[in-house]
């Protein structure tokens, strides 16, 4: 009966180690991945591409080009607001799928 009950709480204790280290693994991941999602970047052109933006994961806008010098002040304003838009989005979409991997799609 003692032989029982030692090798029941030795399974049981193997069992919590191999637990602990699957979530230490899986904190490592994490860790690493916020990392890289924080360094993330996306760039977006405008639809028939007059402009493109880069936006970093802090919203930041990091970047903007202007690649046709012929657009007026008002059609060049609207054109930069969407497409600011769409690269901050389009980082925050890369952020999200980074994590998914990382933490599952179940994790939320």
């Amino acid at each position: 009966m003692m032989d029982d009950i030692t090798e029941q709480v030795a399974a049981a204790r193997e069992r919590v180690y191999g637990q602990v280290e699957a979530a230490r693994a899986r904190h490592n991941a994490l860790r690493t991945a916020i990392s890289e999602v924080r360094g993330l970047t996306a760039t977006v052109k405008s639809p028939r591409g007059e402009v493109s933006v880069t936006a970093a994961m802090s919203g930041a806008v990091t970047e903007v080009r202007v690649l046709h010098e012929d657009l007026d002040a008002r059609t060049l304003s609207a054109i930069l607001t969407q497409t600011v838009a769409a690269a901050q989005q389009a980082v925050r979409d890369q952020a999200a799928d980074r994590m998914t991997e990382v933490a599952g799609a179940d994790s939320n």
